[in-house]
């Protein structure tokens, strides 16, 4: 009866002590898991192919990038201009209330080797004037392996710069998705 008292049971009748072992190897995974890398994939969007100093338009959903891709050493500078367009939102969103581009590196799979994220400040929503972008891409490796380039972004449109009380809001985005 002594042994017994010196045995931790929980008010459910568990024995606490044999499922401290347990409870430790569950926190390790658990730890493990988060540290372990994110992978990403670009691999549901459209995509071009990886060349340099030529001018390319990559037209996705929402926007159109016309950029420009130049080596500066280890590092390849992505620069050009993103262009909302406005025949496919609502005709009262006239406001960018958030933007964010995001431009990504990837292998033919589409997983991302490298990525560049920039918000912009807020502005009049316009087809006719672009936002001007530059990017620093470095991936850890450049590989042999053919690459492609694509575009993210966030964006947030309302119905004016200082709408009050029941605003509406439009939202876009098109991004990498975590695997």
């Amino acid at each position: 009866m002594e042994k017994e008292l010196r045995t931790a049971v929980s008010p459910a009748g568990l024995n606490l002590r044999r499922l401290l072992p347990l409870a430790a190897l569950a926190l390790v995974a658990l730890v493990l898991w988060s540290c372990a890398p994110v992978q990403q994939t670009v691999g549901h969007m459209r995509r071009d192919a990886w060349s340099l100093e030529e001018p390319h338009s990559l037209i996705v959903k929402f926007m159109r990038f016309d950029y420009q891709i130049q080596p500066v050493g280890d590092v390849a500078g992505v620069k050009g201009w993103a262009y909302l367009d406005t025949s496919k939102v609502p005709a009262w969103a006239r406001w960018v209330d958030s933007l964010v581009l995001t431009v990504y590196l990837s292998d033919p799979e589409g997983q991302v080797m490298a990525q560049d994220t920039r918000s912009f400040l807020p502005r009049e929503a316009s087809a006719d004037e672009g936002v001007a972008f530059e990017f620093s891409l470095r991936p850890e490796q450049w590989g042999q392996r053919p690459l492609f380039v694509t575009f993210g972004y966030r964006v947030v449109l309302t119905e004016g710069r200082d709408v009050k009380g029941g605003k509406e809001t439009f939202f876009a985005s098109e991004d990498a998705i975590t695997r």
